[in-house]
């Protein structure tokens, strides 16, 4: 049964969350996250604060991040791309604010040193994502490469269009703003094919 299938087939939302959390396990991620917003930026040009839903993470770690959840400096990022973002790319930019510093020191300290967030664009400015965390800063998945990257990235999209009308109307599940070249990349990973097949099947380099 492929990811979509068993998501779909999920008695409920938090059954379909449960199976999201024992894939990425499976793919090297402690931990996953996944939230839902009918619209993402505020009146006043700020953030909203989203409501996360979560596998693996300590008890009431929520009440924790409180002050950070609108600052995220990894989703604050996500909204500005569609392709995965490795945390790496966030921890010690020189455009982090002191807040974002101690949401990234906040993260660290529940035991989660490394991961990646999917953002998922919706039309008229709804926005979901995924992450997967992991505990080792060397984690599982780092190793597998490109191949656990781009399974993740589908099983997210995958996710997320089968329990849309489950965290809003049934408009959450219109189709995420992908290019058509980001599209293609999503076909011919769901197909199996590696990054570097990937990249020759559309005449494009591998870092593209």
């Amino acid at each position: 049964m492929s990811a979509l299938a068993e998501f779909r087939v999920a008695r409920s939302f938090h059954h379909a969350l449960d199976a999201l959390a024992e894939q990425a396990l499976a793919l090297g991620f402690d931990a996953i996250d996944y939230a839902y917003m009918p619209r993402a930026r505020r009146g006043d040009g700020g953030w909203h604060a989203p409501e996360i839903r979560s596998r693996r993470f300590p008890p009431r770690w929520e009440r924790g991040w409180q002050p950070y959840a609108a600052q995220d400096p990894y989703l604050c990022t996500c909204y500005q791309r569609t392709l995965p973002l490795d945390w790496n790319e966030v921890k010690g930019a020189a455009w982090l604010t002191p807040v974002q510093r101690d949401a990234i020191a906040f993260i660290d300290r529940l035991g989660f040193l490394d991961g990646i967030t999917v953002p998922i664009h919706l039309p008229a400015g709804r926005f979901a994502f995924i992450s997967g965390v992991s505990h080792a800063r060397d984690s599982a998945w780092r190793l597998a490469g490109y191949t656990a990257i781009e399974q993740f990235f589908l099983l997210a999209h995958s996710f997320h269009a089968a329990v849309a009308a489950h965290v809003g109307s049934t408009e959450a599940a219109g189709a995420p703003l992908l290019s058509p070249r980001e599209l293609e990349a999503i076909r011919h990973a769901a197909q199996g094919l590696s990054a570097p097949a990937t990249a020759a099947a559309m005449h494009r380099s591998l870092e593209t």
